[in-house]
């Protein structure tokens, strides 16, 4: 009885880390014309929400890429150059 109730507990863990690693989806990165464009729509919000210079890379970059996590893209490091 011992064992049965082992072996059971035993494929419910398995089973279940086997699950969460499929679960998890591979992103993919985000066209270079779709990051600028969103730049372009971030450099907006900052005008609307009077960002200081000093804080406006570190602003452009969270929107960016929280821009990019709803689209399941993968986040960037660096800002975009202009165009």
């Amino acid at each position: 009885m011992k064992k049965t109730i082992l072996a059971i507990a035993l494929l419910a863990l398995t089973s279940s880390i086997a699950h969460s690693e499929e679960a998890e989806p591979a992103l993919m990165d985000a066209p270079s014309d779709y990051v600028s464009s969103l730049l372009s729509q971030c450099k907006e919000y900052a005008v609307e929400d009077e960002i200081a210079e000093a804080d406006m890379k570190t602003y452009l970059l969270n929107c960016i890429n929280d821009e990019l996590k709803e689209g399941d893209y993968k986040a960037i490091k660096v800002l975009p150059k202009d165009e």
